[in-house]
């Protein structure tokens, strides 16, 4: 049974309109009051009800973004998620809000509802997610407003900003099948399962529209831990009959495909094309450039803080539901085979 008000007010010998405003931070509260009452409230495991917030709240003008890690020390952001929050960070500040910045490994519930309970922001996004049907239950539950960022989401009832993974990534086969390219592999990231559908369905219908079928031999599966992209294109260039053009499911795994290749003595792309998805910035700089699919990363980010305020300031909005177009950026890392 949830732990009520009432319940911290009888155990502390307080009176629940006292109990009520020490876990508000009401300023005419003791301090040592506030403490003792916020103490046994997370003890207990104590929250309020969705309804009693939206009585009481009171705006912040903070919005939070809640980041997931995949592993415990890896780097804060990549390149792909700093362009992402930058777009974030500019929109919210246009809009007289600040951005505050949290990061989860694996107690992502656990984080959002600390964040709920101290009502620190007026609302979230999420970027990274791997598995939200649990995040999105709860924040729907508790009225949070919310933008899921960078992933399609099923529920017809969240908003989400995304990109067009399906046409983006048969733009990028479609290039390598009128080069001549016929064996064309596929680096994958199953860990990432909306996107990795979503590029995978394109990658299929590139090759439907050219009439090549489909091997399943050459869809290789990597993750998000260093060194997956060269790995995963070790094993295709293993394959008995390894692919002339290799498409990866963003521009890390690309580049580490890359390096993958050159340790075989072969060359990008006489030997072997490489095409990523990302147009980060370090795809200018390899050695050939890196064909790759560009996202508007800026506007991505600006759009989700965008949704989520107009949100913030009316609540009976419908749902967004954005894909934003992308566009193939050909380098020097695909050539026509002859």
């Amino acid at each position: 049974m949830p732990v009520t008000i009432k319940d911290i007010a009888k155990e502390l010998g307080l009176s629940v309109s006292t109990v009520s405003k020490a876990l508000n931070d009401y300023p005419d509260v003791a301090p040592e009051t506030k403490r003792r009452v916020q103490e046994l409230a997370q003890i207990l495991d104590y929250y309020p009800s969705a309804t009693a917030r939206s009585l009481r709240r009171r705006h912040t003008n903070k919005i939070g973004l809640l980041l997931f890690l995949r592993v415990v020390g890896s780097s804060l952001t990549s390149e792909y998620e700093f362009e992402l929050i930058r777009g974030v960070a500019f929109t919210a500040e246009k809009r007289g809000y600040n951005l505050v910045l949290y990061t989860t490994v694996t107690r992502e519930a656990d984080q959002l509802m600390r964040i709920c309970r101290a009502r620190e922001v007026d609302g979230l996004i999420l970027i990274g997610a791997g598995h939200l049907e649990e995040l999105i239950a709860f924040l729907s539950r508790e009225a949070i407003p919310f933008v899921v960022l960078n992933r399609r989401v099923e529920q017809p009832d969240v908003s989400f900003i995304a990109p067009d993974n399906v046409n983006g990534a048969r733009a990028a086969v479609c290039h390598l099948l009128e080069l001549g390219h016929r064996r064309i592999g596929y680096i994958g990231r199953p860990d990432d399962p909306e996107t990795n559908i979503d590029r995978l369905a394109g990658y299929r219908q590139a090759l439907a529209e050219f009439g090549v079928p489909f091997d399943e031999r050459l869809i290789i599966p990597a993750s998000f831990e260093s060194g997956s992209g060269y790995r995963a294109m070790k094993a295709l260039l293993d394959l008995p009959s390894p692919p002339t053009a290799v498409f990866a499911f963003n521009d890390h795994l690309a580049i580490e495909a890359l390096q993958a290749v050159k340790e075989r003595g072969l060359q990008v792309p006489a030997d072997v094309a490489l095409v990523g998805f990302d147009d980060i910035h370090s795809s200018l700089v390899t050695t050939p450039p890196l064909t790759t699919v560009h996202q508007p990363l800026l506007e991505m980010g600006s759009q989700a803080a965008q949704v989520l305020l107009d949100r913030i300031a009316d609540d009976s909005l419908p749902p967004i539901r954005l894909t934003l177009p992308v566009h193939l950026v050909v380098r020097g890392s695909t050539v026509r085979r002859t």
